[in-house]
């Protein structure tokens, strides 16, 4: 089974770690925090040394057009970035996705986070958003595993990337079982003795438990 997690960097890893897990996950989610402890520069570097599938920045931009593209074109290093979806379209998000096409790049929207406090009653216009703005990918909480089913049914060709893994409640692998791509997780590696072996046991359980769910995984 490939690999399907995307691990969230909120924090410094050193790039001698970086380097021996990297065969060990398909992506690279760069948070705020990471940017604002290292500074953009030091980030560029980091990840520029290893060889990962996908580098997404993760600021969840929430702004008009101009002032997201003013971000977004400072850190062209990544591959995808993470935006709001219920910032709407005109003026925000079709000005954001032209421009990153026009760069090559990837953008995902967010349609329910994973902690509890999050509202999903507008998830109908969250829907309406997605389908104007065609994403290459969702992000839905892994602890709602009933939204993701229902996601990946009405947008099956679109990736879903499921954060809330592990730390924040949701089991390992029950993301992906009910129809998530690939499962962000963070503080449960980088805050690990040992980051590299907690990694591998990660992906031995998601790979068991797949197996498992097989039957029920969406095609």
């Amino acid at each position: 089974m490939k690999n399907r997690v995307i691990l969230a960097m909120d924090k410094y890893i050193p790039l001698e770690i970086l380097s021996e897990i990297e065969s060990e996950v398909y992506g690279l989610k760069i948070g705020l925090p990471l940017v604002l402890d290292l500074g953009l520069e030091k980030v560029r570097n980091l990840v520029k040394e290893v060889n990962i599938e996908e580098i997404i920045v993760d600021f969840k931009l929430a702004d008009i057009g101009y002032v997201m593209k003013s971000v977004v074109e400072k850190m062209l290093f990544a591959d995808s970035f993470i935006a709001h979806s219920f910032i709407g379209v005109k003026g925000s998000l079709d000005e954001l996705k032209s421009y990153l096409d026009e760069k090559g790049k990837g953008l995902y929207l967010v349609a329910s986070m994973s902690h509890s406090g999050w509202n999903n009653s507008f998830l109908s216009y969250i829907k309406e958003v997605i389908k104007e703005i065609n994403p290459k990918g969702i992000v839905i909480g892994a602890t709602k595993t009933d939204l993701i089913s229902s996601f990946k049914r009405e947008f099956s060709s679109i990736k879903i990337i499921s954060p809330g893994v592990g730390v924040q409640g949701a089991n390992y692998g029950d993301a992906i079982c009910a129809g998530a791509d690939f499962e962000i997780i963070g503080r449960s590696i980088y805050t690990a003795k040992d980051p590299v072996n907690q990694l591998k046991s990660i992906n031995k359980i998601i790979e068991d438990r797949v197996m498992n769910c097989k039957g029920r995984v969406p095609k």
